[in-house]
């Protein structure tokens, strides 16, 4: 009798745990950050009538935004937005011009949909350090609340990615603790039922933007008491950690600081993805994919994972002064081919896309206009005409169904 009644209370005892672990992991949809194609998604764009109550954000060039004066260099095309929103900038022939906002619900929407059309696995939704204390704080919030709405309901991977640029004391390092903390206790981030959020192994995979650059204040120490807390907090921590370096990390010049810490403190994540974007041209494809061969091989070496970062041509001559239109050309999709052909000869597992809809620098390859507004003195990088507005998604859904014949 006291035998059956031990086996009865082991049995339920199993029977408990298997059931908890069958629950975590039905809430988990993404448990292995393997096979992937993450795109980088910034989500910042607003328009004065859309309630965010921050006029043309990131459209606009120090607040002005005219037929004279923007901050970006690819129009979208927006014929598939349900919502758009008349412009400040008239074509010659007086017509007007639509642009989307971010802060809509429908325009997420849209373009998880069209992440999950083209096969792209999911995204690195960018949190900025300098938005968490100004007035787009609350945009920047509903803007990741729909994301892992439409990420549940259209099954793609969704991941913060803290963009640390103008982190500069201790108090700012806990600024991104506390943050973190609001999220997953909040927003239920990590937690809540059906959620998109990408783990690796059981881990919440964070990403944090970037560590050890030349001309920028020494943050290292701040970093590596972001990464000590996401790694060990008792509650918060267990987390997988993807850390952005720059593009020279390995040999510490160009646009690295050349400080072995930098070395000291990758060693302590999962995964770098050292950005690429402005130091690759196609005159220099070949030369890079040397480096990244050696780059792979250190990671190897320290069981880093290694997240090499594509990109389909450069522009922000709208934003900068005198930047040449077009500075990085697209070259009818030719330069984003060769960057993916390196890819596939690095044998890498994962690759993050910059961006998708970062059209302010000139990299998005969600749909763009053939036929941008021309004014008299502001100038758009038109789509090539001979390609489809969706021409830049079909090539990264390409190269996320060639990660998943891997073994």
């Amino acid at each position: 009798m006291e035998r059956r009644y031990y086996l009865l209370i082991v049995f339920t005892f199993f029977n408990i745990i298997i059931n908890c672990q069958l629950k975590h992991s039905q809430n988990i949809q993404f448990n292995k950050f393997d096979k992937m194609l993450m795109v980088g998604y910034q989500g910042w764009f607003a328009a004065p009538a859309d309630g965010a109550n921050i006029g043309w954000y990131k459209y606009a060039k120090d607040w002005k935004f005219d037929n004279s004066v923007s901050k970006f260099d690819l129009w979208p095309d927006v014929k598939e937005y349900k919502k758009v929103y008349k412009t400040p900038v008239t074509n010659l022939d007086g017509s007007a011009t639509y642009l989307f906002s971010s802060n809509d619900e429908s325009t997420v929407d849209l373009h998880l949909k069209w992440m999950k059309d083209y096969s792209i696995d999911g995204l690195f939704v960018q949190r900025f350090f300098l938005a968490l204390h100004d007035a787009t704080r609350n945009h920047h919030m509903k803007v990741l609340k729909n994301i892992l709405k439409y990420g549940n309901q259209y099954k793609r991977a969704v991941s913060v990615m803290y963009d640390l640029s103008g982190l500069q004391y201790d108090k700012d390092a806990d600024v991104i603790i506390e943050d973190w903390k609001f999220l997953v206790d909040s927003i239920k981030v990590t937690s809540s039922k059906g959620n998109p959020y990408l783990y690796n192994n059981g881990r919440p995979v964070v990403a944090l933007y970037a560590a050890g650059y030349s001309g920028n204040p020494d943050t290292l120490k701040q970093f590596g008491k972001i990464i000590n807390f996401l790694k060990n907090d008792k509650k918060y921590g267990n987390c997988t950690i993807v850390l952005g370096v720059p593009f020279y990390w390995r040999t510490l010049n160009n646009d690295a600081r050349n400080d072995p810490k930098l070395h000291e403190l990758i060693k302590t994540v999962d995964y770098i993805f050292p950005w690429s974007v402005g130091r690759i041209t196609s005159n220099n494809v070949n030369e890079i994919y040397n480096l990244q061969e050696a780059d792979l091989q250190w990671c190897k070496k320290y069981n880093i994972g290694y997240l090499p970062v594509i990109y389909p041509g450069f522009s922000w001559h709208n934003a900068i002064n005198d930047s040449p239109l077009d500075l990085i050309p697209r070259e009818g999709g030719a330069f984003y081919k060769s960057l993916i052909n390196n890819v596939k000869k690095l044998k890498v597992r994962n690759v993050y896309v910059a961006m998708f809809d970062e059209i302010d620098e000139g990299t998005a390859i969600f749909k763009i206009s053939k036929t941008p507004p021309q004014t008299k003195t502001m100038k758009f990088v038109p789509l090539d005409k001979n390609l489809s507005e969706d021409y830049y998604l079909k090539l990264s859904g390409d190269l996320a169904n060639f990660f998943k014949k891997y073994n």
